[in-house]
């Protein structure tokens, strides 16, 4: 099995917008109501998403070293069902040991089916056209904001919070399992390799200078748009920009994250690399320009968004450049680890430090990481053209 073609791309970009809906985004819609009708407080509510991103951080090298070593799919496969049953607690709970219960089941299930799984599967198997199928689908995927939070908000509006979570939890049921049965169906003449285990494979690969700074690149990369989304908002407040402007501003964000794809595919040709130093330089602008009026305000979340749109599609297609398929399940799931808990991590640190020092520094603090991440690329790129990485493998 070569290629991926259009509509499996399709299905699997669809899977994508429903698991991001069931995870990343449904607290979105659902949080207020659950702390008005619980009691509890917003950090009770939002931390649990924390804590399902530590859990899925802690899982994920399992999750890959897994998928390298087998020829079946089921991690893929049941992920929706694990993610339903997550949901099934959530709306049963009545007390937060079982809240907190449900979004750890549903951690699990992000690091089953959500975006590092799904790369090292695509990249193991579809070897024909693995970059341009993650690209793809992330375009797809960057729908997800978008059409969960149109569906989930339809589905609280006339049945509330709880019969949410079931009804969510059916769609996943009856959704995510066929459609990765679809893509990873095997005809009869087709044989898979099963990729080499942990202990054949070079463990130099987790020890050498290239996969430290990918991890570096990786983690700066989840904390800068951690940070800058969570308080994006306050951000545009505390350049004095009115609330009607912000919202207008702030819309401007999904559809660049999504026009990034499409820029990548007119600009295909441009090496893993050189789109790395690209992303970098584009956040980087669009960081300093969010700090700026109305207007250039406007831009810098536009630069931003393509900026972050093409790190979505780098943490899948970057990896796969440097190390090729026969080690990629194994390493994206190690690389996925850090970046997560770094997500997991950056609301306390920024709630930390505007807590203790104010706006400025916040904003101070995102610009030097900005710099660190364009400066962490230019060692990477230095690193392929000195060949000091031994397993490069660039195609």
């Amino acid at each position: 099995m070569n290629c991926l073609n259009t509509s499996k791309i399709i299905c699997l970009g669809l899977a994508q917008i429903i698991l991001w809906g069931g995870s990343y985004f449904i607290l979105s819609i659902l949080g207020k109501e659950i702390m008005k009708e619980m009691q509890w407080s917003s950090s009770m509510v939002y931390s649990c998403l924390s804590i399902a991103l530590f859990i899925s951080a802690l899982i994920l090298p399992k999750i890959g070293k897994t998928i390298q070593s087998t020829n079946n799919f089921n991690i893929l496969l049941y992920s929706g069902m694990v993610m339903a049953l997550g949901l099934i607690v959530i709306g049963s709970t009545n007390t937060y040991l079982i809240f907190l219960t449900g979004w750890a089941i549903i951690g699990i299930a992000m690091a089953m089916g959500l975006y590092d799984s799904l790369f090292a599967t695509i990249g193991k198997v579809f070897t024909g056209n693995a970059k341009k199928s993650i690209l793809w689908i992330t375009l797809i995927s960057s729908l997800a904001p978008t059409i969960s939070w149109a569906l989930v908000d339809t589905i609280f509006q006339h049945f509330g919070w709880r019969y949410t979570c079931y009804l969510y939890a059916i769609l996943l049921i009856v959704s995510i399992f066929p459609a990765h049965r679809f893509v990873f169906s095997k005809r009869e003449n087709e044989t898979w390799e099963v990729g080499q285990p942990m202990g054949v494979c070079h463990l130099e690969v987790f020890r050498s200078k290239m996969y430290l700074l990918l991890s570096v690149n990786f983690i700066i990369g989840a904390v800068i748009n951690t940070m800058i989304v969570i308080h994006l908002f306050d951000i545009l407040t505390h350049n004095q920009i009115d609330t009607v402007s912000i919202v207008h501003i702030v819309a401007f964000l999904g559809p660049s994250q999504a026009a990034a794809r499409i820029l990548e595919l007119l600009i295909g040709k441009r090496t893993a690399i050189e789109m790395s130093m690209i992303s970098a330089f584009t956040m980087l602008f669009g960081i300093v320009f969010i700090f700026g009026n109305t207007q250039i305000a406007i831009v810098g979340v536009m630069l931003f968004g393509i900026g972050n749109g093409m790190r979505s599609v780098l943490r899948g297609t970057l990896p796969l450049t440097i190390y090729g398929k026969d080690q990629y399940s194994l390493v994206i799931g190690k690389l996925g680890r850090m970046p997560l808990f770094a997500q997991a991590g950056a609301p306390f640190l920024s709630g930390f430090i505007l807590q203790q020092f104010d706006m400025s520094i916040f904003l101070c603090l995102i610009f030097i990481l900005g710099i660190t991440n364009i400066v962490v690329v230019f060692l990477i790129k230095n690193n392929i053209n000195q060949n000091n990485f031994s397993l490069l493998n660039i195609h």
